[in-house]
Order: structure tokens, then sequence, then C-alpha cells
């Protein structure tokens, strides 16, 4: 939300690219007036967007059924870190491993 302070200042400054408002007109979009394109009485919003409706209350069945899914892809995403975390090395890594740990003692 933009709140505008000086409006009359912010007109003499700002200057709304042309082709802004050639999509304006191609799209049959106002773009005078205020938001409902009323430029006689600008108190008017009469045909001006309206918000969508408030959300549901609480969970909705789709919800929870994500909610649960998102949760067990966290369970399985942990376990396979941790299958992965606690497992041996191979030979070739532990050899690479020792030496980095004798070269770190010099």
């Amino acid at each position: 939300m933009a709140l505008i302070e000086a409006p009359d200042v912010l007109q003499q400054t700002l200057k709304t690219p042309d082709d802004h408002i050639e999509m304006c007109k191609l799209t049959n979009t106002p773009y005078r007036g205020n938001a409902a394109g009323n430029t006689i009485d600008l108190l008017n919003l009469d045909g001006a967007n309206e918000p969508e409706g408030p959300l549901p209350e609480g969970f909705t069945p789709r919800g929870i059924v994500a909610l649960t899914f998102s949760i067990i892809s966290a369970f399985l995403g942990l376990a396979a870190i941790t299958w992965y975390g606690m497992g041996e090395l191979g030979s070739g890594e532990l050899a690479a491993a020792r030496r980095r740990i004798a070269e770190s003692g010099k």
C-alpha cells in the first residue's frame, strides 16, 4: 500500500511513461481519474476493482493434506540425511581423511 502525503507535488514531479498509457489504451483500462476511472466525481468509486472475499477460517481439507505431506517429506529428508551421514566411509574417502588429519597436525 502506498500512502501519498503530497499528491500535488507528486503530480508535478512524476511523469507516467507514454508506453504505460498506450498499454492502458490497448487494454481499455482507465488511466485518468480515481480508482474507478471517474474523472468528474473523484469520491465516487462505483466500478472500482473489489478485493477478493475473506479466506475461510481454520484449516481446509486441502490445506490439511498439503501440511501432512509436507511433514512426511520433511521427515523422509531428515532420515535420508541421517542415513547418509551415519554411513561408513569408503576406502578412498577414509585414506583422504587420514591424510588431512595427519597434515593438519604438523
